[in-house]
């Protein structure tokens, strides 16, 4: 259970840094190159406002690391860690790449950089994206494989529970005539209901105190009439 909240944690931080770090991004590169202060003429002054794009870009960036570093299986397994970085890297190297295609007014420079950005990331993403689907087809797989490797069963030893009958009879939680009716109880190798068993369990209980001798002779009488 832990383990779970911790990789629903680990997930919705990482996708909330996601987005504020694609949010800067976003306006970062309809801004393209600017400058601000300084004694010279500035060709592209900075608008108002733009440093707290870095910011934004900045908080949503160790938001995103810091929740892939805190999940738990992290590379070791399918989890929170494979999907933020493959939806960071691969998401955002898309979200880029669709920008430069489709905004026009985009600024040249902001151009190329989103497209080195986006040809680079894709592939990281993606790469982490496909190991973390094999690995989780062969955990499946691996499951299957044990639940149907799994043995079944074991039927009931008959030689146990004839040693437990007449244990039974031995130590008088059964008379002669009670021996005799679950013995015959022995010629079924897979009994739907173990009848010897259920009142091996009642004579332990009374032994340990649990029940008394009257509740243990009326629990008994109903087993027997199963």
């Amino acid at each position: 259970m832990k383990s779970l909240v911790r990789e629903g944690t680990s997930l919705v931080v990482g996708l909330v840094g996601i987005v504020l770090l694609g949010l800067g991004l976003n306006q970062v590169l309809d801004i393209g190159s600017c400058a601000s202060g300084g004694p010279y003429v500035i060709a592209r002054p900075c608008p108002e406002g733009h440093d707290s794009l870095f910011w934004l870009s900045f908080v949503g960036a160790l938001m995103w690391i810091a929740a892939i570093i805190a999940s738990k299986r992290n590379f070791v397994g399918p989890g929170a860690g494979q999907i933020l970085w493959t939806v960071g890297f691969a998401g955002g190297g898309i979200a880029l790449l669709l920008k430069v295609l489709n905004q026009e007014s985009m600024p040249p420079d902001a151009r190329l950089g989103a497209s080195i950005v986006a040809a680079v990331n894709i592939p990281m993403g993606l790469v982490v994206g496909i190991i973390g689907i094999v690995q989780l087809v062969r955990q499946r797989r691996k499951g299957h494989l044990r639940r149907r490797d799994a043995p079944a069963p074991a039927a009931p030893d008959t030689w146990s529970r004839m040693k437990t009958l007449n244990a039974l009879r031995s130590t008088g939680a059964l008379t002669r005539a009670e021996f005799d009716l679950l013995k015959a109880d022995l010629a079924d190798p897979a009994p739907a209901i173990d009848r010897v068993a259920l009142i091996r369990q009642l004579a332990d209980r009374r032994t340990a105190g649990e029940l008394s001798t009257a509740e243990f002779e009326n629990r008994k009488r109903d087993v027997l009439q199963r």
